[in-house]
């Protein structure tokens, strides 16, 4: 029996943030880095987003030409996955993927200086064989280090694409965080407490701006040593 490798487009992701009616048929992330409800395609992200191309062909001679990198590697398949936080270069134009109010996936222009560097959330960490720290990023990387103060919930800033870590942000009172899911999506806010639940419950962040959220949807952005800003301006419509 064959297999039908498309989504029909209402039925795509809602953090995909294309035009519902327009087309019968929606983009399907190829298996990667991030989740399938996750991520957007490398053609929509030029055809939908950027407006580079009308049609599905003209986005595949883009990337076929190799003017499309990702986290600073050449991509040239139009069903890449491309998820929060991953820098995307387009003819020397870079932009950066974050969520907009909506909690849709939307690209932020980046600076030129700036496209060096990506933040991963520490979502695993093992001891390795040697007694060396294996860590598995939000992105789906995983990173070995000999640093045994990271933690489950920090951020590390890397430098792309060799992925060399340079800062680390703790997941503590007194950094800021940017929320990726829930009712303050898309917000700033201090971390004032971090309330640990018993059992299986998800623990709870609490933030200096009188809101709270579970720890899944808390991403550090900013410590005393380190600050990456994210500006709403920047955004593309």
């Amino acid at each position: 029996m064959r297999m039908i490798n498309r989504t029909k487009r209402l039925m795509v992701s809602r953090q995909v943030k294309i035009p519902r009616k327009i087309f019968f048929w929606g983009p399907t992330p190829n298996p990667g880095m991030h989740p399938k409800d996750q991520s957007v395609t490398l053609l929509s992200i030029i055809r939908d987003y950027l407006g580079l191309s009308d049609k599905e062909r003209e986005a595949a001679r883009i990337l076929a030409n190799g003017l499309v990198k990702v986290d600073g590697k050449v991509v040239r398949q139009k069903k890449f996955a491309v998820g929060f936080m991953d820098v995307v270069e387009i003819n020397n134009e870079f932009f950066r993927v974050i969520y907009n109010d909506q909690g849709a996936l939307v690209l932020m222009k980046e600076d030129k200086e700036r496209s060096g560097i990506k933040l991963l959330k520490v979502k695993t960490k093992v001891v390795a064989p040697g007694n060396r720290i294996q860590i598995g990023t939000h992105d789906g990387r995983t990173i070995m280090t000999d640093d045994k103060s990271i933690k489950v919930g920090d951020v590390l800033v890397v430098s792309i694409p060799d992925i060399q870590i340079k800062e680390i942000i703790k997941m503590q009172p007194g950094n800021k965080a940017y929320l990726t899911a829930g009712s303050h999506v898309n917000q700033i806010g201090t971390i004032s407490k971090i309330e640990v639940k018993e059992g299986s419950s998800a623990n709870l962040v609490h933030f200096q701006e009188g809101f709270s959220t579970i720890k899944d949807h808390v991403f550090m952005v900013s410590s005393s040593k380190f600050s990456f800003a994210i500006n709403p301006e920047e955004v593309i419509p």
